[in-house]
């Protein structure tokens, strides 16, 4: 299919905390590279971006990275695949950091497209708003430029870089000749924003035109014009010159929704539905039907008061996916007259509040019991989902993103508490 997504596999990462002296000088490794990370993935070009994102969240180095020639369908063994990079930092910490930024980009954000419906042509006309240490070095740009990151076929790419070039205001920074190690092409491009996705969507347009009809001697007509669409004219009026979708991040627009993607606020912010927050909405959404069926079978035993206590839980609930969504105020929790430090408190200490010790459910205590537990288990699941979301989610501030995990940590306490309040009452 034509523009489907074509993505990387992850195969293989560790990390080194304390690389041997003997190493560390054939990898020329500086003196404060005392640990390493080493990761190889089957597409060569995205784990470089993905390489890039990592130092933009730890303070570390790409110390390594190597394409292998002939590409991942020719591998040396099970985890070679298409390259390996190495990042090298003060700490195993920092390299952690580093090493999960990049998995996270590498499964969020890098990937090719096909050009054709046979996926025999790919290509990657990626765009990076901000780009970090790594790029920006083999770019010769600041750091945070935004930088066209674009790669195809030789053919292909040459056809493909003229076409940026010529629509947009921006810099060839860096030429990768055909053939690479993997007998692709391309280059780094840099310039304003708007510039940066008009090279890219004009690099894409080529590539798409070339595989569509490879046979002529006639440019596309469409290419030729683009710079009167994109370019210098897409700040001047931004609304025409835009397609009416753009994917989250890079900003790249497209014609057409891609299969798999999903909104994260709207057609201007579409990210795969594997996307951490779009996962952590699913969770919120499972919590507040297992929150409904607690609160109809608690009112259906005559708990009257633990139903009450859950129509708060789904309200809290409710609140949290409405300002996650919205970018408003993450709520404060507050169940059955308590709130969150209290419900901490009561929840460590139930012997001496409610009179009951710590509570292992069984299946004698019944339904109500039963279903909070639940409900108890599934906030946990939801919380750990969070802190993968909360990596990703820049549109959340670093206040809201405490707030709202400290939110679901005492949500559980809640649950847990209404376990033993039911257990004491009965």
């Amino acid at each position: 299919m034509i523009l489907e997504p074509v993505k990387p596999d992850v195969l293989a990462y560790r990390i080194i905390p304390a690389v041997h002296p003997q190493l560390a000088r054939d990898l020329e490794l500086q003196p404060h590279h005392r640990s390493i990370g080493l990761l190889t993935a089957t597409i060569d070009d995205c784990l470089y971006a993905s390489l890039d994102e990592g130092t933009k969240h730890a303070p570390v180095d790409v110390v390594y990275a190597k394409s292998f020639y002939a590409g991942s369908a020719h591998p040396s063994g099970p985890f070679s695949g298409e390259i390996i990079g190495i990042f090298g930092g003060p700490e195993p910490e920092s390299v952690s950091s580093a090493m999960q930024a990049a998995l996270r980009y590498l499964r969020d954000e890098a990937w090719f497209y096909s050009a054709d419906a046979s996926n025999g042509c790919t290509f990657f006309p990626h765009v990076i708003p901000r780009v970090g240490a790594y790029l920006a070095g083999l770019a010769g740009c600041p750091v945070g430029s935004p930088l066209a990151y674009l790669i195809a076929p030789p053919i292909e790419a040459l056809l493909g870089l003229d076409a940026a070039l010529k629509v947009a205001d921006v810099d060839l920074k860096l030429f990768f000749p055909p053939p690479s190690e993997t007998n692709f092409s391309g280059g780094l491009l840099v310039g304003e924003l708007a510039d940066v996705q008009a090279a890219a969507q004009a690099f894409q347009d080529t590539v798409l035109d070339l595989a569509a009809r490879p046979h002529s001697l006639s440019p596309m007509p469409e290419v030729e014009q683009l710079a009167e669409t994109f370019g210098r004219a897409a700040r001047q009026d931004a609304k025409a010159a835009q397609l009416p979708y753009r994917l989250h991040g890079s900003g790249m627009p497209v014609a057409d929704k891609p299969l798999g993607f999903t909104h994260l606020f709207s057609n201007h912010s579409l990210v795969p539905k594997t996307h951490p927050v779009i996962r952590l909405r699913g969770k919120f959404d499972m919590l507040q039907a297992m929150c409904l069926e607690a609160a109809v079978v608690a009112r259906q035993q005559g708990c009257c008061s633990t139903a009450e206590a859950l129509d708060e839980v789904l309200a809290f609930l409710r609140a949290l996916l409405s300002a996650e969504v919205t970018t408003r105020p993450i709520p404060e929790l507050h169940i059955a007259g308590l709130g969150a430090e209290e419900l901490h408190r009561v929840s460590h200490d139930t012997t001496g509040y409610l009179g009951v010790g710590w509570v292992m459910p069984e299946s004698h205590m019944g339904p109500v019991v039963s279903k909070l537990n639940l409900l108890r288990a599934s906030c946990r699941d939801a919380e750990i989902a969070a802190q993968d979301a909360m990596a990703a989610a820049d549109h959340v501030s670093r206040d809201d993103q405490r707030a709202l995990l400290h939110g679901l940590n005492r949500l559980s306490n809640a649950i847990y508490v209404l376990v033993c309040r039911e257990v004491a009452a009965g």
